[in-house]
C-alpha cells in the first residue's frame, strides 16, 4: 500500500498565486514560518504509530468505562477536592473553560485559514466532527453516565461520559499540532492541561471523563492522520543530507524513493558519483515494527524477522545481516555508515547497492492468467499483465522494446547466465542460513553482465530456519518467472539447487506465504503459482504438493474466536441476572416447569418430521429422532461442520447419497428461517400492541434495564451490518465472489424445491414440522413463564423468541449462546414482565432447550454409534 499522499507544492500547502511584492513575501513568509512548522518535502505520509494509538487509545476509553461503573471513591476524593472553586474565582474558572476549550478550536481553524493551509483545516474539522460523533456514540452504547450509579456525593457535578467538548478540543488541537510550530506546540500541551484541571474544578465532568474524552480525541486524530497521513514522516532532502554529515559522509543529490512503506524512509543520493541508498528510521520505525510483528503473530504461522525495541536496534540489525551477507559472497549493499544522527537523534544506515536495474523494471513474460478472472468471479475482465511498476521497458513499443540478451529463450529478457547468478546468489545465502525475507522483483537487481544482486535485506534474519528459507526460495521462483516465465525458472532452480530443495519451497508457493511485497507483485498473475507448482512438481520428480497453511488463524476462526467471547460475556451477565433471581427460581412451580420440559423435548420429534419431508425416500422416523437429539451434542463439540459431518454419516448409512444429505441440511435450514419469518409476520400485527419499548423495566429491588435503549443498539448494529453489506455489494470484485458464493446454494435449494414440488407430502413435512417445532418451543417459554405466575399471549411469545433468535442470528457467537438470553429477556421487559421474572423463566426454558440437551445428545450419540446408524 502506497505510503505517501502529495501536498500541494507552493509554500505551506497554499495554491499558486498572482506574484506578489518581494517584501511582501518575505513578510507571508516569516509570518507563517512563526507558527507553522516545516512540512519536510512537502509530503505526508500515514504512520504506524498512529495505529498504535487507535490502539491505545481505545484501550484507555474501556479501562475508563470500567473505572466510572466502578464509582470508585478515590475519583470522589479527588474530584471532590478540586471542586468547587472559592466564590471569588469561579468567574475565572468559567473563563479558562470557555476559551480553553472554544477559544483554542477558533484560534486554531482561524490560523489554518488565514494561511491557506486547507490540509490543516479539513484535518482540524474531521477530528473535531469525529470526536464529537464517538462520545454521541459512546452516549448510545453505554449510557450517558457510563453505567455509574446515582451518588448524592456528586451532586453538582455533570455525569457526562466522556466530555464532549474536550474530546473534540483535545482532536482539532492534536489534529493541527503536527503543521505547527515547536513553540505553538507547547502553548497547545500546556493549554489542554489546564483544559482538563478546568473541566474538573468548575464541575463540566469527573476525572475518569475527562481522561476518557482526551483518548477519544487522541483516537480520532489518529484516524484522520491514517486516511490522509500526516507531516513528520518523513525529513526533507537537505535534513537527510545533513543526518548523514553528522556520520562523516558527504552526500548529494538525495531524493526519496518513489516507493514508501511504514517504517524507515527510504532516499537515494551520490557520495563521490556513486549512488547510495540512506534509510532514516525515526520514531515510527519501532512501532509500525512492533505492530507488523504482532498482526503477523496472530495471524500467520511465520511472524517475519526478529523483533527489535528501538530504531538503533533496528539499524544494527540491518547492517549486521548486510555484513554477514557479504562474508558468504553474496552480492549485497556494502555498508559504508550506520548510527544515530541529528537533534532528534534519528537512527540512519548509509549503503552502497550492487549495481544493476531490478527485475520489476523488464518488460513481464506474457503468461495468460484466466485462473484469475476467476478470482473476481465469473465473467471479471482479464487482469493485467504485469506487476505495477513504473518502468520504461513495460510502456515501450514492440520498436523501442529492448532485444532479448544473449541466451534468452521466447524473447525473455533475462539470460540463462542471468538466472543461474539468481538461484547462484540464493543458494549462498541458504548456505549462510540467512533468510531476505522480502524478496520480490524489486529486490533483485540485474547488472549489464548478467551479475545478480540482492537489495533491501530490513526484514532478513541470520540462523534462519528451513521453513524460513524454503520461503525465499518460493519468492524467487516467483519473482523471476513474473519476467523469465514458469519453465526457464524452474530449469535454472535445478541447475543451481537439489531437486528436494526446489520441493520442499513449492508447497508455499501462494500470495499468503510469500510476504505483503511479494503477494502485491503477484496480484493479477496467480496462474504463474500454479503453473510454478506443476513445473517444478514435474521436474523435482514429485506429484504437486498440498500447499501448506500459511496462516496461524483464518478470518472465520477470528471471527468465531470473538464472537465466543462476546457470547461468554453476555452470557455471564445473563448467569449473574440468575444468581440475583435464584430465590425466585427456588419458589416456581415445579409442576409448570415439567411441562416446559415435554414441550422442549418435543421439539426434536418435530424436527425429525422435517428431516423425513426433505427426501423423497423413506427414512426410519425412530433414528432420524436420534439423529436430531445427538446432534445438541456434536453442534456443541464440533459446530455445524460436525452436524453436517455427522448428517451425511447418517444419510449414507441409509443408503442414500452424501450431496443429497447436504443438499437436505440447507433445504431444512432454510424452510426453519422461512417459518420463523412468517410466525413472526403474522404474530406481529396481533401482539404489537402489547410490547412498549420506550419505557426502562423496574424490578422489585430497584434498578433496571432500559429496553428502549437495547432496542436502539439492535437497531444501530443492524442498520451498520446494512451498510457494511451495501458497500462490499457496491464492490463489483465482492459482488460477484457474493454471488458465485449464494447462487450454487440457491439453485440447489430450488432445484431441491421442484422436485418436492411433485410430493405435497413431504412439503407439508418439511414446514408443518418446523411449524410445530417452533411452537413446542414458544410454549416452552409459555410454560416457564406460567411456573413463574405470569403469562403472555402465544403471538407475543413468538415475538419475543423471534427477536432472541435475531440478535443471536446477527452477533458472531457461536449458537449465539448468551446473546439469544439477552435478546429473549429483552422481549419479555418490553411486554410487561418484571425483570425477575423474565430472567427466572428464560433461564429455565433455555435450560431445557440449550444447555441440558447435549447430555442425553451424548448418550444418544454413543448409541447410534454402537447401532452402527453412524
Amino acid at each position: 500500500m502506497a505510503a505517501h499522499r502529495g501536498v500541494t507544492a507552493a509554500p505551506g500547502g497554499a495554491a499558486a498565486a498572482l506574484p506578489a511584492p518581494a517584501g511582501t513575501t518575505r513578510s507571508r513568509s516569516r509570518w507563517r514560518a512563526t507558527f507553522f512548522a516545516p512540512v519536510g518535502d512537502g509530503q505526508t505520509r500515514r504512520r504506524g504509530s498512529d495505529i498504535l494509538r487507535v490502539v491505545v487509545g481505545l484501550a484507555a476509553l474501556v479501562l475508563c468505562w470500567l473505572a466510572a461503573a466502578a464509582n470508585s471513591r478515590s475519583e470522589h476524593s479527588i474530584a471532590t477536592v478540586l471542586s468547587p472553586a472559592p466564590e471569588g474565582i469561579r468567574w475565572l474558572i468559567s473563563t479558562i473553560w470557555w476559551v480553553a476549550s472554544f477559544g483554542l478550536i477558533a484560534v486554531v481553524i482561524v490560523l489554518a485559514l488565514v494561511s491557506r493551509r486547507w490540509n490543516v483545516a479539513r484535518d482540524t474539522a474531521l477530528a473535531g466532527f469525529g470526536a464529537w460523533a464517538v462520545c454521541l456514540l459512546v452516549d448510545v452504547l453505554v449510557g450517558p453516565a457510563a453505567g455509574r450509579p446515582s451518588d448524592p456525593g456528586l451532586h453538582g457535578f455533570d455525569l457526562t461520559f466522556p466530555v464532549a467538548r474536550v474530546a473534540a478540543t483535545v482532536a482539532v488541537a492534536a489534529a493541527a499540532m503536527p503543521y505547527l510550530g515547536r513553540w505553538v506546540q507547547r502553548t497547545i500541551q500546556v493549554i489542554v492541561v489546564v483544559l482538563a484541571l478546568a473541566t474538573v474544578v468548575h464541575g463540566s465532568g469527573l476525572p475518569v471523563a475527562v481522561v476518557a474524552a482526551l483518548a477519544v480525541g487522541w483516537v480520532c486524530t489518529a484516524v484522520v492522520h491514517l486516511s490522509f497521513g500526516a507531516p513528520l514522516g518523513l525529513p526533507s532532502a537537505a535534513e537527510v543530507a545533513a543526518l548523514v554529515a553528522d556520520l562523516g559522509i558527504g552526500v548529494d543529490g538525495v531524493e526519496r524513493t518513489v516507493r514508501q512503506e511504514w517504517g524507515p524512509g527510504r532516499f537515494t543520493g551520490r557520495v563521490a558519483g556513486a549512488p547510495v541508498d540512506v534509510s532514516v528510521y525515526g520514531r515510527d520505525a519501532a512501532d509500525t515494527q512492533f505492530l507488523s510483528k504482532a498482526v503477523r503473530f496472530v495471524l500467520y504461522r511465520d511472524s517475519g524477522p526478529t523483533l527489535t525495541f528501538t530504531r538503533w536496534q533496528q539499524v544494527e540489525h540491518e547492517a549486521y545481516v548486510l555484513l554477514m551477507a557479504a562474508r558468504a559472497g553474496v552480492r549485497v549493499p556494502d555498508v559504508l555508515a550506520a548510527g544515530p544522527a541529528g537533534p532528534a537523534r534519528d537512527a540512519v544506515v548509509v549503503t552502497a547497492p550492487p549495481p544493476g536495474r531490478p527485475l520489476s523494471d523488464l518488460p513481464p513474460f506474457p503468461l495468460p492468467d484466466p485462473a484469475d478472472g476467476a478470482e473476481g468471479g465469473e465473467g471479471a475482465a482479464p487482469a493485467p499483465a504485469a506487476p505495477a511498476a513504473p518502468d520504461r521497458a513495460a510502456a515501450a513499443t514492440p520498436e523501442e522494446a529492448p532485444a532479448a540478451p544473449d541466451g534468452a529463450a521466447d524473447g525473455a529478457s533475462l539470460s540463462d547466465a542471468a538466472l543461474d547468478d539468481i538461484f547462484g546468489q540464493v543458494r549462498a545465502l541458504r548456505a549462510a542460513r540467512i533468510s531476505h525475507g522480502t524478496i520480490t522483483p524489486e529486490t533483485i537487481v540485474v547488472d549489464e553482465e548478467d551479475r545478480c544482486g540482492l537489495i533491501d535485506l530490513r526484514a532478513a534474519s541470520t540462523v534462519a530456519d528451513s521453513e524460513r528459507l524454503d520461503r525465499d526460495l518460493a519468492a524467487t521462483l516467483a519473482a523471476v518467472a513474473l519476467v523469465a516465465g514458469p519453465e526457464r525458472t524452474v530449469a535454472a532452480a535445478l541447475r543451481s539447487l537439489p531437486a528436494d530443495e526446489l520441493a520442499a519451497a513449492l508447497p508455499y508457493l501462494q500470495r499468503a506465504a510469500l510476504g505483503p511485497a511479494a503477494s502485491r507483485a503477484l496480484r493479477g498473475r496467480k496462474a504463474v503459482l500454479v503453473a510454478l507448482r506443476e513445473a517444478g512438481a514435474a521436474a523435482a520428480g514429485v506429484e504437486v504438493p498440498k500447499l501448506i497453511e500459511a496462516r496461524r488463524i483464518s478470518w472465520v476462526t477470528l471471527a468465531l474466536v470473538v464472537g465466543t467471547l462476546v457470547g461468554g460475556w453476555a452470557l455471564i451477565g445473563v448467569l449473574v441476572n440468575v444468581g440475583r433471581s435464584w430465590h425466585t427460581i427456588t419458589g416456581a412451580d415445579w409442576v409448570w416447569v415439567a411441562v416446559v420440559f415435554v414441550f422442549a423435548q418435543a421439539a426434536y420429534p418435530a424436527i425429525a418430521v422435517t428431516t423425513l419431508g426433505s427426501v423423497t425416500q423413506a427414512l426410519p422416523y425412530g433414528r432420524t429422532v436420534a439423529l436430531e437429539v445427538s446432534n445438541t451434542f456434536v453442534g456443541l463439540a464440533g459446530g455445524s461442520v460436525a452436524v453436517l459431518a455427522t448428517r451425511v454419516r447418517f444419510f449414507q448409512q441409509e443408503g442414500f447419497d452424501g450431496t443429497l444429505a447436504v443438499s437436505s441440511g440447507v433445504l431444512v435450514s432454510t424452510a426453519s428461517w422461512i417459518v420463523k419469518g412468517g410466525l413472526f409476520l403474522i404474530a406481529l400485527p396481533l401482539a404489537l400492541s402489547d410490547f412498549h419499548f420506550s419505557q426502562p423495566s423496574s424490578t422489585g429491588g430497584g434498578g433496571g434495564v432500559n429496553t428502549a435503549h437495547l432496542v436502539e443498539l439492535l437497531i444501530i448494529a443492524v442498520v451498520v451490518v446494512g451498510i457494511v453489506v451495501g458497500i462490499l455489494l457496491a464492490v463489483p470484485r465482492w459482488r460477484r465472489l457474493a454471488t458465485a458464493k449464494v447462487r450454487p446454494k440457491a439453485s440447489e435449494v430450488w432445484g431441491h424445491l421442484k422436485v418436492l414440488s411433485g410430493h405435497p407430502r413431504n412439503l407439508v413435512e418439511i414446514f408443518g414440522g418446523n411449524i410445530a417445532a417452533q411452537l413446542f418451543i414458544a410454549l416452552a417459554l409459555g410454560a416457564s413463564l406460567h411456573a413463574f405466575g405470569a403469562h403472555l399471549s402465544l403471538a407475543a411469545l413468538i415475538i419475543v423468541l423471534t427477536l432472541g433468535s435475531m440478535l443471536g442470528g446477527i452477533s458472531p457467537v457461536p449458537g449465539g449462546m448468551g446473546v439469544v438470553e439477552a435478546g429473549m429477556i429483552l422481549g419479555l421487559t418490553a411486554a410487561g414482565i418484571s425483570e425477575t421474572v423474565a430472567v427466572a423463566a428464560v433461564f429455565v426454558q433455555r435450560l431445557f432447550t440449550a444447555y441440558l440437551p447435549p447430555i442425553w445428545g451424548w448418550f444418544t450419540l454413543v448409541w447410534m454409534r454402537k447401532k452402527e446408524y453412524l
